[in-house]
């Protein structure tokens, strides 16, 4: 199979089942976008130290730091209770707290959104002040305890240097050297300190500070709703899952649609189509003409003395049997055509040579061609080729339902009901006035005469029965005639 049979036999064969699953989330996405509430968005820009960003890398990871503080649960949550709204702050800040940087920059972006533009303004007002707090603030208690450290140690040392000073004024001139190194010592300590305590203090000067620059305000427009964009994403996941679906479907149960797929899996040429079962008319004849002609070429091949139509479905063995009329040899006008008979459910008589035409609808399950297949395979008939047909579902299935009738209308026995055991007459035809029908039959009857098809024989009625009753006996055989043709 190439690619081009495969495509054509995956999607145009489910377009409906593709069709389907591409319209759903469409549909389903648009929905659920127009009864989604709208989303107003409160914003706030902040700058995070006076240096610039000197890479995208630095200001992603100014921007990382702003959305780390800004989406705690702490942060969240005290936001949540200033707008007394009750809802988890994970969920809240996954979904409505959002943190972009302005370029390649220090400056940053607070968003929140709500469907209340006030309860927005107040969230994203109480979320920004927690960002300044904690980025101006949240480092000052460890440099306060640091110059508390370091004071305390100067405090210490001021009172160590001021008891050697009071023992050096009383002691002997032995240990004066001793005090007066300690005295040294405690110098260049108390200087150590002091160099921290002023690095400390031009540290806390020089740190950099977080400053709001657009203060938060109440949104006055909603935001822009995505539905067009989901939209275009749901088609084409739909597109995916159809041509998957189809894909599988057409795997489990292959479906051939097409002259040329069944051709294809059958093995075998094709030799004409029939677009419609109306046996009188002009197209439908002039198709079973040419086919009839085609049959009659091939079986030169195999010397062939007998056609048998075999019909893939049962329903359609009434019709064949019809259309076999059409492609037997008329001793007139086409004397070249060989004999054309339809094996169907009853025995026939293979005759000299036969040779086999597949009748198969254009559109066909795969297994439905194996109980034919296997048939053909245990006669070991050639087969000549296939003759596709379109039929209207309605009329197929019509066709399923009248296709008892029309056996026992064929073998002239009584039909079944579906009420109990009652049985009716089999009639084609049950009018009121019986000329009428009589008119009609023998128009149909006509026009099948003019077009080249021999007339079956009708059985003579009864010598010693009634005349009426052998008359209308007589209607009923033409009428059925009527109707196998």
């Amino acid at each position: 199979m190439t690619i081009d049979e495969a495509v054509h036999r995956v999607v145009r064969g489910h377009w409906l089942l593709i069709l389907t699953c591409m319209l759903l989330p469409v549909v389903g996405s648009i929905v659920i976008g127009d009864r989604t509430p709208p989303l107003y968005e409160a914003l706030a820009r902040v700058q995070m130290g006076r240096d610039p960003a000197a890479s995208n890398v630095q200001a992603d990871a100014t921007s990382e730091r702003v959305l780390g503080i800004a989406t705690s649960v702490s942060v969240v949550r005290s936001a949540l209770d200033d707008v007394d709204l009750a809802a988890d702050p994970a969920t809240f800040a996954e979904e409505h707290v959002a943190v972009r940087r302005v370029g390649v920059s220090s400056v940053v972006e607070i968003a929140v959104s709500d469907t209340d533009p006030r309860r927005a303004a107040a969230m994203a007002s109480s979320i920004t002040k927690s960002v300044l707090q904690f980025s101006n603030l949240g480092d000052q208690q460890t440099v306060e305890e640091g110059r508390a450290k370091v004071n305390q140690k100067l405090v210490e040392i001021a009172r160590q240097r001021k008891a050697l000073v009071g023992k050096l004024s009383r002691a002997q001139p032995g240990d004066v050297l001793a005090i007066q190194a300690q005295l040294s010592a405690l110098m260049s300590s108390q200087t150590e300190y002091e160099r921290q305590l002023s690095e400390l203090d031009i540290a806390e000067l020089s740190r950099a500070k977080a400053v709001l620059l657009d203060p938060v305000r109440e949104p006055a427009a909603p935001l822009p709703k995505d539905t067009a964009q989901k939209a275009v994403l749901a088609l084409f996941i739909g597109t995916l899952l159809g041509l998957g679906l189809a894909a599988a479907r057409e795997t489990v149960h292959p479906r051939l649609r097409g002259t040329r797929a069944i051709a294809y899996a059958l093995d075998t040429p094709h030799l004409g189509h029939v677009s419609g079962h109306d046996l009188t008319d002009e197209k439908v004849r002039a198709a079973a003409d040419h086919i009839a002609d085609r049959v009659a070429l091939l079986g030169q091949r195999y010397e062939a003395q007998h056609v048998f139509l075999l019909p893939v479905r049962d329903a359609d063995e009434s019709w064949a049997r019809g259309l076999a009329q059409q492609l037997s040899p008329d001793l007139v006008e086409n004397p070249h055509r060989l004999p054309c008979e339809v094996l169907g459910g009853s025995w026939v008589h293979p005759g000299g040579s036969p040779v086999a035409v597949l009748l198969v609808p254009v559109k066909v399950l795969a297994r439905d061609l194996e109980p034919t297949s296997a048939l053909l395979e245990g006669l070991g008939w050639p087969l000549l080729g296939v003759v596709t047909y379109q039929w209207p579902r309605r009329l197929r299935r019509r066709g399923r339902a009248e296709a008892p009738k029309r056996d026992a209308l064929a073998r002239g026995t009584a039909v079944p009901t579906t009420e109990g055991s009652e049985e009716v007459e089999p009639a084609l035809d049950q009018r009121e006035d019986p000329a009428q029908g009589r008119e009609v039959a023998d128009t149909l009857l006509g026009s099948g005469r003019a077009a080249g098809t021999p007339a079956a024989p009708h059985a003579a009625p009864d010598a010693g029965s009634d005349p009426a009753v052998g008359r209308e006996r007589q209607e009923l055989e033409s009428q059925q005639e009527v109707f196998h043709r």
